[in-house]
């Protein structure tokens, strides 16, 4: 996680460095970066979602690891400075899981506990568009996003037979996270906001970027959730 916000944190410096350069060359924004246009295209990303559980005593993360693919679309929203508003529609999948300590411990048995997730994302971001030359243009970004969960299920999965007929006679194996607690699932919410910030680098059509999104409200009781996010798209 921190590597990720090193990155992060390096990528903005060299996007602010950059546009008050250009700012500076340009005698006050009237120079190259106000040649930046309007763009929409295509966004595939590997995410790393950070869960954290946290109920005043005791605090717990899980991770997912996950991919998203969407399309956006930016609007001129100044008229003498490269400024955007960028939106569009995201796919977003992330999944977690790992061996349970118990039954390996208890019964020598491997099972391996899962989490499956799906959710759409609108992102409302305001950008800041900084051409370097023909080839190049840096794109910083903050805003907010709206997350729609469509998937969260947990399923529990046995190498011996015997114990998977067990998990299934008893329902143990699979479960709806959006049922109440009382029904075996977690409460979870449909959906999510929260605000995020990164930068893009434009190299022709071609696109590369990373960002960091936080959600404000949790997710359910006690769980928030982040996501870091390397991205590649194309622009049309």
């Amino acid at each position: 996680m921190k590597k990720f916000k090193c990155l992060l944190t390096a990528m903005l410096l060299a996007c602010s460095t950059a546009s008050f350069a250009q700012f500076t060359n340009g005698g006050g924004g009237g120079g190259v970066s106000s040649d930046v246009e309007a763009w929409k295209g295509l966004r595939f990303s590997y995410d790393r979602t950070f869960a954290k559980y946290d109920d005043g005593e005791d605090s717990e993360d899980q991770n997912y690891n996950g991919f998203s693919v969407g399309y956006v679309q930016s609007f001129k929203i100044a008229k003498k400075l490269p400024i955007f508003f960028e939106t569009g529609l995201g796919l977003n999948y992330a999944r977690w899981s790992e061996e349970d300590e118990y039954y390996k411990e208890m019964y020598d048995e491997k099972v391996t506990d899962a989490e499956n997730h799906l959710g759409l994302t609108i992102p409302l971001n305001f950008v800041y568009g900084v051409k370097i030359n023909d080839m190049l243009t840096i794109k910083p970004y903050t805003g907010f996003y709206l997350r729609v969960n469509l998937l969260a299920k947990a399923t529990r999965k046995a190498d011996n037979k015997d114990l998977q007929e067990f998990f299934e006679e008893e329902e143990m194996d699979s479960q709806n996270l959006f049922d109440s607690v009382d029904d075996g699932g977690a409460d979870y919410k449909r959906c999510q906001f929260g605000w995020q910030i990164g930068a893009t680098l434009d190299i022709n059509k071609f696109n590369v970027g990373i960002g960091y999104a936080l959600d404000f409200n949790e997710v359910c009781e006690d769980t928030k959730t982040s996501k870091f996010a390397v991205t590649v798209g194309m622009n049309f």
